[in-house]
């Protein structure tokens, strides 16, 4: 038995957020989904799977470079992929690596998000003032949910803005993050696009000012990577999820082609 690590990926709108909830609930959710098809396709106790994620994500909030490490009698990294990808629907097994048992993918060096919102009615420059004022070291406090014991003073290394298609992108980068943070954020940069705040409002808040504006919906938020110092992962030979893919972008293409017509 081998301890691995896994990047993987997922639409929000298909789970109840990442982390297991009790049976009672009756929830669907990507650890609940991955627990489930380890155990169709491996030979390891759920007991010894100890299955761990990088980051948490609340539902509705989806990702493209999440990071789970667990357990696995397979031998070959290549078959694992493979294996457990042919099984799953909703969840895309993109590349894996072996790590030592003392692996804790909680401990990433950097984290990626991006938030997207559609441009109709938004004020592009000011929304990009807005964002910008969040980019380095800062107490969130008025901008995360409070944790108990929890400094908010934190950096984030930057934040960039980029408009295409129709939709605005706000790209973060930053070692970790508090939680419902980036959607609080963006909750004040959408306000202040729209006119309905301005950014001397914000500056007023990030220096301690009560008062907070709102949360941005999950729908928009995307884990896009979370990166180690000592751990890459290589591409694997071939696409493991390729069937899959076809599959989801051949239903993606029927939405498209209904709404195209209303």
């Amino acid at each position: 038995m081998r301890r691995v690590a896994v990047k993987i990926a997922y639409l929000g709108e298909d789970f109840s957020g990442s982390q297991i909830q009790p049976a009672s609930r009756n929830l669907r959710t990507v650890q609940g989904e991955m627990l489930e098809k380890l155990l169709l396709i491996d030979h390891v106790p759920e007991e010894r799977i100890d299955l761990k994620f990088a980051s948490r994500t609340d539902a509705g909030v989806s990702a493209l470079g999440n990071v789970v490490a667990f357990y696995t009698e397979f031998g070959d990294n290549d078959t694992l992929l493979r294996a457990i990808n042919s099984v799953s629907r909703g969840i895309y097994y993109r590349a894996i690596t072996d790590v030592p048992d003392d692996f804790n993918p909680r401990v990433a060096a950097k984290r990626y998000y991006r938030y997207t919102y559609p441009d109709h009615g938004i004020d592009i420059d000011a929304f990009r003032e807005a964002a910008m004022l969040f980019e380095g070291h800062h107490d969130f406090c008025r901008f995360a949910k409070n944790e108990t014991g929890r400094s908010t003073v934190m950096a984030i290394d930057y934040v960039r803005v980029t408009a295409e298609d129709g939709l605005i992108h706000t790209d973060f980068c930053a070692d970790f993050y508090l939680w419902n943070m980036i959607r609080r954020i963006m909750a004040a940069v959408i306000e202040v696009g729209k006119h309905m705040t301005d950014c001397e409002d914000i500056k007023r808040k990030l220096a301690g000012e009560d008062g907070t504006f709102g949360l941005a919906k999950p729908a928009g938020l995307t884990l896009t990577d979370v990166t180690y110092d000592d751990v890459t992962f290589p591409k694997p030979e071939g696409c493991p999820y390729e069937k899959n893919l076809r599959r989801d972008l051949y239903l993606d293409g029927l939405r498209h082609s209904f709404h195209k017509f209303l």
